[in-house]
């Protein structure tokens, strides 16, 4: 007799500002490549990772590249909608990228909500800098 199969879609979110490295990031945990030449991406892109989490489970991540310049348009109420997480990525250097993070994080406070309306605030992870200027 066969193990019952599970499959689990999560839709995970990636933001941060125009160049920061999220669609390096991406390409290099689905494809295991990596390339310092990319073009800016255009609205939204996809990526799939799929994980073999145990014999009898499937995790699929679905990762939604999301551009830089989009935290200042309407659409990202719609990239958003039913997102199970979110990265808020920066380029550590780039200060200003960093100060950029709260925006980022209020803009998915603002948009997003629970079934029944009610706003989904998303947990913060503070990371602040340390007596040696090092993200902690």
């Amino acid at each position: 007799m066969q193990a019952p199969h599970r499959e689990h879609l999560y839709k995970l979110l990636v933001i941060g500002d125009l160049g920061v490295g999220k669609t390096s990031i991406i390409k290099r945990y689905v494809h295991q490549n990596f390339s310092s030449h990319y073009r800016a991406t255009i609205g939204v892109d996809f990526a799939l990772k799929v994980l073999h989490w145990d014999p009898e489970t499937v995790v699929r991540l679905q990762l939604w590249d999301i551009a830089g310049q989009e935290r200042f348009g309407n659409m990202t109420r719609v990239y958003y909608r039913e997102a199970m997480g979110a990265f808020i990525v920066f380029d550590v250097t780039r200060p200003a990228t960093f100060e950029a993070v709260a925006k980022w994080k209020n803009d998915l406070d603002s948009k997003l909500s629970l079934p029944n309306g009610k706003p989904k605030m998303a947990h913060n992870h503070h990371h602040h800098r340390n007596d040696n200027n090092m993200f902690v």
